[in-house]
């Protein structure tokens, strides 16, 4: 198994898009491909019919759920984002994905704090990647907790390349984290799945391929 730092995975990603010529665009499409996958079959696996909510922080992460997010509307799968953090900060790839999410007639609403409705299909975090280095606070900690609570209560979360508040490289809790029934972590694994307390979160783990050359993988 193939693993990389934090470190190493943005490295990687920026030979892929800058030397390369590969479009960053295509590879998070290809990511949030393999997470409405994993939404998908868990929606037929628990028989659960409710809308599936997608927390979106500003970054790429964020970009990846709103990818994530007009590919089950075009799968007929009701889908909903649940924006936290500021518009002003979300990157370019991010701000495309969401128009595609939009002019497919898909909402986009701020979360202020709120519990999750119980008859939420599943829900997905892509609030923060691998490249978080501080702790968890404001409403993206209401966010996660509101998170974690209906997981408690039931309903599946999908994990975006690593559970949102799990450091990248040491698993350490950065504040808090969500817990999450799948992550679907991009291109290879990460030490912090698998070190500190990163094993409980993460839950069943499915690694997989976005599209970056296998010589990069392997340096």
């Amino acid at each position: 198994m193939i693993c990389k730092t934090t470190a190493e995975m943005k490295e990687m990603d920026r030979i892929a898009i800058q030397e390369r010529g590969i479009s960053s665009l295509l590879l998070m499409e290809t990511a949030a491909g393999h997470v409405a996958d994993a939404v998908e079959a868990w929606l037929q696996r628990t028989a659960r019919k409710g809308p599936v909510l997608i927390f979106c922080g500003p970054g790429n992460n964020g970009g990846d759920g709103f990818a994530c997010a007009w590919m089950l509307l075009k799968k007929g799968i009701p889908a909903t984002v649940c924006f936290v953090g500021k518009e002003e900060k979300m990157t370019s790839d991010s701000q495309a994905e969401r128009d595609k999410f939009l002019a497919l007639g898909g909402v986009v609403e701020p979360y202020t704090g709120e519990e999750i409705p119980q008859d939420t299909g599943c829900l997905v975090d892509a609030l923060f990647g691998v490249g978080l280095d501080r702790a968890v606070a404001g409403m993206f900690a209401c966010a996660v907790s509101a998170i974690n609570a209906a997981h408690s209560a039931g309903t599946p979360v999908v994990a975006c390349d690593i559970p949102s508040g799990i450091d990248g490289n040491t698993g350490e809790i950065l504040g808090i984290a969500v817990s999450a029934d799948e992550t679907v972590t991009f291109s290879c694994a990460k030490p912090g799945l698998f070190t500190g307390h990163g094993p409980r979160h993460v839950g069943r783990l499915t690694i997989c391929n976005i599209g970056i050359p296998a010589d990069l993988l392997v340096r």
